[in-house]
């Protein structure tokens, strides 16, 4: 939550949870939120990179995996940065890390949206 003070599109999605009445967790972990996501069906993870917070999750070991789950559940991925599927990512060194959104396919793409990855 703390990109939100500087990643505007992420300010307005967490403003969009919080008018709409969204439960809202912050646990900072990837594997209980995916959990959470799988328990109740619907969700969403988020972990955007700003210029003073770079990408945390390796693509190879965390993102990638997790994001095949998702997405073969029938969710959805973003790298966070194109907007596009984080499974189409090439991996090119094994400490590669990658911005993340993961989670119901509408989540993702209203992050996309507010994001202006997709236009």
């Amino acid at each position: 939550m703390r990109a939100s003070k500087e990643v505007e599109g992420y300010k307005k999605l967490l403003d969009h949870y919080m008018d709409n009445k969204f439960t809202l967790r912050y646990t900072g972990g990837l594997v209980p939120d995916v959990y959470q996501q799988f328990t109740k069906g619907q969700g969403i993870f988020a972990n955007p990179t700003s210029d003073s917070s770079p990408a945390k999750l390796r693509l190879a070991f965390e993102a990638a995996p997790f994001g095949l789950l998702v997405e073969k559940a029938g969710g959805k991925t973003s790298d966070g940065t194109s907007g596009g599927s984080v499974l189409d990512v090439p991996i090119t060194a094994v400490d590669q890390r990658t911005a993340l959104c993961i989670g119901s396919a509408n989540e993702v793409d209203r992050f996309n949206e507010m994001l202006c990855l997709i236009k």
